[in-house]
């Protein structure tokens, strides 16, 4: 069984790799010159804060872009981000193991394209090869990254990660960024603080660890056999509608939450 440890993930071998990747299309950006002016030093500075337990997240710089509908994005700063390439430098294979095959976002060999490619083998193999009738269910979750509910992610990485250290910088990343409600206080005293930020490597992640749990429930609770995710949309596919509305899964007319 692979083990991850948080040595490995603060280790300065670990932080320059993680570097090297983050620079890529971004070397002639002025905040990463800046960083890199006094590189080894700000290295240095991170690794200690990350040993010491000393780490706090930076505020995030929130802009719009359309692509191609409008989004809202929040970059974290340099180090951060330099942070964030450094855990997922060594999370991304322990978890990409734990998930389903079906799922095709943000995932090495995966994508569009194959996405679109399974569907259409589901489809022939449903249908029997258009012979017969079948139904397809598309849904999508309303507000996706908004809506991503801090303590149940938490939770779920407590299940997977035994290394408490590991959790904590976790923990620091995942709370450094929220959408509601209005005041953090009162939204930590109610176990209410939702929201992962569009921008964040690590949140690529975090949201497939997340929704992980759904594609597990799907394919073994419900046993879903035609069923494929790409983020926050998922289709299902099958030949019997009376058992899609038996399970639940149909007559709701807007987004499922």
């Amino acid at each position: 069984m692979k083990v991850v440890n948080f040595e490995k993930i603060i280790s300065i071998e670990n932080l320059i790799l993680a570097w090297k990747e983050f620079l890529h299309g971004k070397r002639n950006r002025k905040d990463v010159q800046e960083f890199q002016l006094h590189f080894m030093d700000n290295l240095l500075f991170l690794h200690k804060d990350l040993k010491n337990k000393a780490y706090i997240h930076g505020r995030y710089h929130a802009f719009n872009i359309s692509d191609p509908k409008p989004r809202s994005i929040n970059k974290a700063s340099v180090r951060d981000r330099l942070l964030h390439h450094a855990i997922y430098r060594i999370l991304y294979s322990y978890f990409d193991s734990k998930f389903i095959h079906d799922s095709y976002s943000c995932r090495k060999e995966k994508g569009t394209h194959k996405a679109m490619n399974r569907f259409r083998d589901f489809f022939r193999k449903v249908s029997k090869n258009n012979t017969k009738t079948c139904w397809v269910l598309k849904c999508d979750i309303r507000k996706f990254f908004a809506s991503i509910d801090h303590e149940i992610l938490k939770n779920i990485l407590s299940k997977g990660i035994f290394d408490s250290d590991i959790l904590w910088l976790l923990a620091r990343v995942i709370d450094s960024f929220y959408t509601q409600p209005n005041t953090l206080n009162s939204a930590i005293a109610e176990n209410l603080v939702k929201g992962l930020p569009l921008g964040n490597l690590t949140s690529q992640l975090l949201v497939n660890i997340y929704m992980n749990e759904f594609d597990q429930f799907m394919k073994r609770e419900l046993k879903m056999k035609y069923y494929i995710r790409y983020a926050d949309d998922f289709v299902i596919l099958i030949d019997n509608k009376n058992y899609l509305e038996n399970v639940g899964c149909c007559g709701q007319p807007r987004k499922t939450e």
